[in-house]
């Protein structure tokens, strides 16, 4: 018994280390977990942008009460739809070809719908809540929601005469949709925006080659004076800060400006196109500006080729204080090769900026917060 021993002895060890072995190798993943990747830029991008549309969009508007904020959107098939966490809902099911524009009340609860050729349009009003559809007479060609009413102002041709009548209509029900013919004149082609209470906006569609104007026409004591004017006049007027965006091409270079509804500006030392900036105070904003583009500059005609979609942009989102010179910027959001943005109709809601990329027409919403 005393010989096998030490046998015995070098047994146990051995049984021992291995035991001892076996077990380190059970809590090795414990003691060294495996490590995260490390996320690509690409990665991050997506996961600070959130996809709000199911469809391609065609343009969108919010709609706000106390309690909630809801993003509508119109397809570019021309349905209406709400944007959902999950699958969106379908609120109106009614197609519309040959789409021009999107103008939403004040309030959001109803939505002008501008469609037709080059030659002519039609103008249709629907109501979110009732879900009832309302043609407008055949012969407007601009019209626009007032800032603050229930009400509607319009440009309809006149057949008689051959010049355009300037009206406004009530859509509350107490009034049955009263009428009032304000003024008779001969200018054409014309969008209209109603700015403020008695201001509205006469603007002419945007074309390299012509120097557009904008008109402003005093409702109450019914005069004209110009507000505006330069190649390729552009505007994007934000009625609930009461001044918009303006940009002229001069000299082949796109020209941005801040304006007041007194026509009163503030030239910016930088350049986008008003529908990629959106205003949050007097001289704070946010604008996509230009990282690389699909078309030398050069060879541009601008603003003809980016509303034609003849040429992209990969944009970084900034955030801009321009109440000095230079204007303080802070890159907030920045594409990549990978995954483009081409911003536009650019806004902040609450505190998300919303945009439709023009790569693929989907809405999308960055959180100010993340």
């Amino acid at each position: 018994m005393k010989k096998l021993t030490p046998i015995i002895i070098i047994i146990a060890f051995v049984a021992l280390g291995i035991g001892v072995y076996l077990g380190w190798q059970k809590a090795k993943p414990y003691l060294n977990p495996p490590k995260t990747p490390t996320p690509t830029a690409e990665e991050l991008l997506k996961q600070k942008i959130k996809s709000l549309s199911d469809n391609e969009v065609f343009d969108y508007w919010n709609k706000t009460s106390a309690t909630s904020t809801e993003i509508f959107y119109l397809s570019l098939d021309g349905r209406i739809l709400k944007a959902n966490e999950g699958e969106d809902e379908e609120i109106s099911s009614k197609k519309i070809e040959n789409l021009k524009q999107i103008k939403p009340s004040n309030d959001g609860s109803k939505i002008l719908i501008e469609s037709g050729t080059t030659a002519s349009s039609s103008f249709e009003i629907f109501d979110l809540s009732t879900k009832v559809w309302q043609p407008l007479d055949a012969n407007i060609t601009a019209a626009d929601f007032s800032p603050f009413e229930q009400k509607i102002i319009y440009l309809i041709q006149n057949n008689k005469t051959g010049s355009s009548d300037l009206a406004i209509k009530d859509l509350t029900s107490k009034s049955k949709q009263k009428t009032t013919t304000l003024m008779s004149f001969n200018q054409k082609d014309f969008d209209i925006l109603w700015i403020d209470k008695d201001l509205v906006l006469l603007v002419q569609k945007p074309a390299n080659q012509i120097k557009g104007e904008i008109w402003q026409i005093n409702l109450k004591d019914k005069t004209f004076k110009l507000f505006a004017s330069g190649n390729g006049l552009m505007l994007n007027w934000q009625k609930n800060k009461n001044q918009g965006l303006k940009a002229i091409i001069s000299q082949n270079q796109l020209v941005l400006s801040l304006i007041n509804k007194d026509g009163q500006e503030k030239a910016l030392d930088f350049s986008a196109f008003p529908d990629k900036c959106n205003l949050t105070d007097s001289y704070q904003l946010y604008c996509a500006l230009a990282i690389s583009q699909s078309v030398p500059a050069q060879a541009l005609n601008l603003p003809d080729d980016y509303l034609k979609k003849a040429v992209y942009f990969n944009d970084s989102i900034m955030k801009i204080d321009a109440s000095s010179t230079p204007s303080s910027m802070e890159e907030i959001l920045s594409s990549s090769n990978e995954a483009p943005i081409d911003v536009s109709k650019l806004r902040k809601i609450n505190n998300s900026l919303l945009f439709i990329n023009r790569f693929d027409n989907k809405l999308y919403s960055f959180d100010l917060e993340s």
